[in-house]
């Protein structure tokens, strides 16, 4: 029998680069460093993100955010909300964070698997296109400096969106909680297929939001993407910025 060529064979796969995408970028701001998925909605309604990242003003943590069909955020995170993704985007959430451990296995090369205890259980099946070789070959070319000029983030944000056909992509601007913030998604590869299970509820194939979904001036890809790159943000500015551990407070408050 002739012999099939592996449709990944010779390509550089997402489990690799991610083993490596834990080296902070240079700079005096607060930055993160890591992979992770950038979002993904399905047909219920939820959608989810994760994020695997080594941050300048903490230890090393794992964060999913995840959107209800109602709209409403909540963060599951292996920290604490000031040293997480809550750090930024907690302002955004209508739910207290949830301190729990995430367990992130790779399947394969291209395959992944996301387990938050009694919560969720979360597959992703990722590919390579052309498309996305070409701007991830780009992205390791760039250099530092491109990737916080927010000139050219701007223009990045408006030729990637339409080519990915993933809706607006704004690669700067402020978060919910009020810092200003840049992303740099070095690398970047195509969700072909994913499966999700949230408290024992199947959320359905993936399918784009009726309404593409965003946190503060960050947009959410309504078609799934892996990235592996960084990010920078104000330094934490209490007289300025919203402080996610008194947010979390008054969240639980309201929950008692």
């Amino acid at each position: 029998m002739p012999q099939v060529m592996d449709v990944h064979e010779n390509r550089r796969s997402p489990r690799v680069a991610a083993q490596g995408a834990s080296v902070l970028p240079p700079g005096a701001d607060e930055r993160i460093a890591g992979s992770g998925v950038m979002g993904l909605a399905f047909e219920s309604g939820d959608y989810f993100s994760l994020r695997c990242m080594t941050p300048s003003f903490g230890d090393p943590y794992t964060a999913v955010w995840h959107r209800n069909p109602d709209e409403e955020w909540v963060v599951y995170t292996t920290t604490a909300p000031e040293l997480s993704c809550e750090r930024y985007i907690g302002a955004a959430c209508a739910h207290p964070s949830v301190r729990t451990p995430i367990d992130v296995e790779w399947l394969d090369d291209w395959t992944l698997r996301v387990s938050v205890p009694g919560i969720l259980e979360w597959t992703v099946a990722l590919t390579t296109t052309p498309l996305t070789r070409a701007m991830s070959a780009a992205g390791r070319l760039m250099p530092h400096g491109m990737w916080v000029n927010r000139a050219v983030l701007a223009w990045m944000g408006r030729m990637a969106g339409p080519a990915l056909g993933v809706g607006k992509v704004r690669l700067s601007g402020v978060m919910p909680n009020r810092q200003r913030f840049t992303a740099a998604p070095v690398e970047i590869w195509k969700v072909v297929e994913s499966r999700a299970t949230i408290l024992d509820r199947d959320a359905g194939a993936p399918k784009p939001l009726p309404r593409q979904t965003r946190l503060g001036g960050f947009w959410l890809p309504q078609r799934g993407i892996f990235m592996c790159g960084f990010g920078h943000f104000e330094n934490f500015d209490p007289e300025r910025h919203v402080s996610a551990a008194a947010h979390n407070r008054e969240l639980l408050t309201r929950t008692v």
